[in-house]
């Protein structure tokens, strides 16, 4: 799985450690994570479809390796992906371009073949 991989074995690990040297800041965090992903008007697919944009918009890698992974576990497909980035790329421009360009399609070659 290469850099996904890595970007998510890497998330884990500071996750754990934040959450032992600073629960509070975990917790709160964490709180707020829980309550706007829990099943609402929009389901679980949809809501990481936009964290994709979202993450492509900020430019955030980490974020974007997370939220594709999440989005094809909850259904998305490749295809989705790249249409909520494309999305994020209107959003935040040359850099997000960037962003995608770089990263996205190798995450996507190692979650979904």
């Amino acid at each position: 799985m290469g850099n996904l991989e890595e970007i998510l074995v890497k998330r884990k690990r500071n996750r754990d450690r934040l959450e032992k040297e600073a629960p509070d800041l975990f917790n709160g965090f964490n709180e707020l994570m829980k309550h706007y992903y829990k099943e609402s008007a929009l389901d679980l697919k949809q809501k990481e479809l936009i964290a994709v944009g979202a993450a492509v918009a900020t430019r955030c890698i980490p974020c974007l390796a997370n939220h594709a992974n999440n989005a094809f576990t909850h259904g998305a497909t490749r295809e989705e992906i790249i249409d909520a980035a494309a999305i994020g790329v209107e959003f935040g421009g040359g850099p997000s371009f960037v962003a995608v360009r770089d990263n996205l399609l190798d995450f996507l070659d190692d979650i979904v073949g």
